[in-house]
């Protein structure tokens, strides 16, 4: 018996466009009143995750920051959050910056970004709950140290032949995932869908056995691993499928919902 419903966002919860559809509401409705908990596990950051959790009707607990981060979108509070460790977040920052990367940059509950990708993600991302909470600082690294912010995660997009990600990947204290075929994101060894799913359904008090993940990228892998019901989207990778129990449409079909209702 599945009493709780971890639900990834971009590809997942939300059709091509980035919405939240009417049938997608209902069925965590359904879900819901049925006395099934049913939760986000998100890349995204809290403003957005607190955002979207009001949106389609889910339970307050909330998975953000691909795992960087458990919160409570009732009150507000970070009950738990795993940083990436000095001075390897300096160093991450310094790779990054001035490569004509799209930064997205996590400083504890702070959202960052450089001029650049300020001005790139006004034109691919179009979410308000993210531009309203960003700080836009012509130097990142010094911004982060002068305000003594730690670095939770960093998310690069729209230019693949940049990454530095064998740099990235040997810093000491950090692990490197993607939420698609042309991203990456930096977070804290350690640090991951799964594990801080395990501290939500703790909080709960659901065994993970009794838990369902739902995704399709690879920052899902760690939430499918540890649940008794793994699902994966019809749009994942093959890499992502393999690793589920079972297989739904695509997001653009509401394969979301029909993950939702076979949990019931």
């Amino acid at each position: 018996m599945v009493k709780l419903i971890s639900l990834d966002l971009d590809g997942t919860l939300l059709d091509p466009r980035g919405e939240v559809t009417a049938a997608a509401r209902g069925a965590i409705a359904r879900a819901r009143a049925a006395g099934v908990r049913v939760v986000l596990n998100t890349g995204r950051p809290l403003p957005e995750a607190f955002w979207f959790v009001r949106e389609a009707g889910c339970d307050s607990l909330v998975c953000a920051l691909g795992g960087g981060a458990v919160a409570d979108c009732a009150t507000g509070r970070v009950i738990r959050r795993w940083d990436v460790p000095e001075p390897s977040g300096r160093r991450a920052l310094e790779l990054c910056l001035g490569r004509d990367i799209e930064l997205m940059i996590f400083a504890g509950e702070q959202i960052v970004v450089d001029p650049f990708s300020k001005a790139s993600l006004l034109r691919t991302y179009p979410f308000p709950a993210f531009h309203d909470h960003a700080v836009v600082a012509e130097d990142p690294v010094a911004y982060l140290a002068d305000h003594r912010l730690p670095l939770t995660k960093i998310h690069g997009d729209q230019n693949p032949g940049r990454y530095p990600l064998e740099e990235l990947a040997a810093l000491p204290g950090v692990q490197l995932t993607a939420s698609s075929e042309k991203d990456f994101e930096l977070v804290a060894a350690g640090a991951n869908k799964g594990r801080a799913l395990a501290l939500l359904a703790l909080l709960y008090g659901i065994p993970l056995d009794q838990c369902a993940a739902v995704g399709d990228s690879d920052n899902d892998l760690a939430a499918l691993r540890v649940v008794g019901h793994p699902v994966a989207m019809g749009n994942a990778p093959d890499r992502v499928k393999r690793e589920a129990a079972r297989v739904v449409a695509a997001n653009g079909e509401e394969g979301v919902v029909q993950a939702i209702l076979d949990c019931l």
